[in-house]
């Protein structure tokens, strides 16, 4: 249809950065603010390795009267992380096996000091926390994930026509005090659209509030609060994008406007509900 069509909202990751810290470092407020202290980067890696996975996971319920599924419900969720680095550091190795001790060694010739790496033992596996930048001209995605763990072996190709990458394959972990993983970004196609408002019925009621109104519009999807008159609704319902129910406050008497609010911003029906 017309006007759905729109080039700028292709996404080419002209540049992409991975960021590491440990779990509880303050997470970044939005999309390009310098990343907070605690935070580094992993540097170099290919430039066609890095992917973010969402791998949700279904059962179907089979039943004799259907040779379709008649029921289809989620079990578990699950994402991943993977990238293959290009840098070969003391912080790179702990992150690719997972953790593991560095200790320094002194030859016994003299000279510069030598370094011994040993990976984690069995339950010495740490998490951290991860973060995807990607840019595209003037947009900007930053993925924040709060909890990740390396849960895969690691094969390194050691070939002599190549670089050898250190391959980074980290799980998201979840739990039911935040968000398992999220986005951030400054791309304007995100705007959540703004509301109207339609009709408001009925559109009259007493001093006293107390009246259930049906208010009818678009876009009315999370809305967080309708007010009349600048006072607050209650009990509100989103029945659908198109309409939702709130019971008016008490007010004086006179019209008052009826604004609904959503994160994409607010509609005014002014003079939309009078109190008598």
């Amino acid at each position: 249809m017309a006007g759905e069509t729109n080039n700028n909202e292709i996404l080419i990751p002209q540049l992409s950065r991975m960021w590491l810290a440990p779990v509880g470092t303050v997470a970044p407020a939005d999309a390009t603010v310098a990343m907070p202290a605690g935070w580094y980067t992993v540097g170099l890696f290919t430039e066609d390795s890095l992917k973010f996975n969402s791998e949700p996971n279904f059962e179907q319920v089979r039943s004799a009267q259907s040779a379709y599924p008649t029921r289809t419900f989620q079990t578990t969720d699950a994402a991943t992380v993977e990238v293959d680095l290009q840098q070969w550091s003391g912080r790179n190795f702990r992150a690719v096996y997972g953790g593991g001790r560095i200790t320094a060694v002194t030859p016994a010739g003299g000279g510069a000091k030598h370094f011994k790496f040993a990976p984690p033992r069995i339950g010495g596996r740490t998490e951290v926390a991860a973060c995807i930048e990607v840019i595209d001209g003037g947009k900007h995605y930053r993925y924040v994930i709060p909890r990740v763990m390396q849960m895969e072996g690691v094969s390194k190709d050691l070939a002599k026509t190549k670089e050898s990458v250190l391959p980074l394959r980290l799980a998201v972990q979840g739990g039911d005090d935040t968000d398992a993983w999220y986005t951030l970004t400054d791309d304007p196609a995100f705007q959540p659209p703004v509301p109207t408002i339609t009709t408001v019925t009925p559109s009259t009621g007493p001093a006293a509030g107390g009246t259930v109104v049906t208010i009818v519009g678009t876009n009315f999807d999370d809305t967080s609060s309708v007010t009349f008159g600048g006072a607050a609704g209650t009990a509100l319902i989103v029945e659908n994008s198109t309409e939702l129910t709130v019971t008016a406050p008490a007010d004086t008497a006179g019209a008052k406007d009826v604004v609904v609010t959503t994160p994409g911003g607010s509609a005014t029906k002014t003079g939309g509900f009078t109190y008598s």
